[in-house]
């Protein structure tokens, strides 16, 4: 499992990749193909956390095919969701190896976990990838990461949810009986919603709920309300972000 080091507003960045900020890419050491003077790597390569929410859920994804040559900055494929249509541009010149078949099958696998099985694809190069500026280390990008975090408002949750409630302003019971008839009629086993909730009592009464409904919450996470959107009656200047995972059928 990668370790993940560094931590920017609840997003995981791992300090042994390399990221090409300008175009929403990473890449990892993976492998040297041949020995000798030219000696050839393999990396792979992904989408940052970043793209993956600016994009929204992912439904269809197309990459090159592998003995494909591929020059730096040109495309490797296309991610697609109902919101967004994006070239993915690879930040190395090289020959796709391998791709990744669990995410051309489940897209949204990109969205859950950008970094680990959410690998895009193998590329084998003799580039001199520390020559590249485009292609930063952790430390000489986190300012960088962070800008673009608060610029597209990007949140990162343990698992990408499928569908989004947001009830501000509105009392928990209330919002636990539109929750209830949600998860019954829109969703399927193992799908996952957010709710947005201003209720101080949310965390609490969510964590109730899921225990006598047999659902999972995923995370919770409190933020402030920078909208100061929160009702006036409840008084709370924060926000709950509550990632449930329906378990039942």
């Amino acid at each position: 499992m990668t370790i993940l080091d560094f931590k920017i507003d609840n997003c995981f960045f791992p300090s042994d990749y390399l990221y090409d900020l300008e175009n929403f890419m990473w890449i990892k050491f993976a492998d040297r193909v041949n020995q000798g003077k030219n000696t050839e790597k393999e990396f792979l390569i992904g989408i940052t956390p970043v793209y993956a929410y600016i994009a929204g859920k992912i439904n269809n994804l197309k990459l090159k095919p592998i003995g494909t040559l591929i020059q730096k900055g040109k495309s490797i494929g296309s991610i697609e969701s109902l919101i967004h249509f994006g070239t993915l541009r690879c930040p190395l010149a090289g020959k796709v190896t391998e791709i990744n078949q669990v995410v051309i099958d489940n897209p949204k696998v990109i969205n859950d976990s950008p970094f680990d099985y959410g690998w895009l694809a193998k590329i084998t190069t003799s580039e001199n990838y520390d020559d590249n500026i485009s292609l930063k280390k952790i430390d000489d990008c986190k300012e960088e990461l962070l800008s673009q975090i608060r610029k597209y408002h990007v949140k990162c949750f343990k698992l990408f949810p499928d569908f989004q409630i947001y009830e501000i302003g509105t009392e928990c019971a209330a919002t636990l009986a539109k929750l209830d008839e949600f998860m019954d009629k829109s969703m399927q086993k193992g799908q996952v919603v957010r709710l947005v909730s201003d209720d101080p009592t949310a965390d609490l009464e969510l964590l109730r709920w899921a225990e006598q409904n047999q659902e999972e919450i995923v995370e919770i996470i409190r933020e402030k309300n920078n909208a100061l959107i929160s009702s006036q009656t409840n008084n709370n200047n924060y926000l709950f972000n509550i990632v449930i995972r329906k378990k039942k059928d």
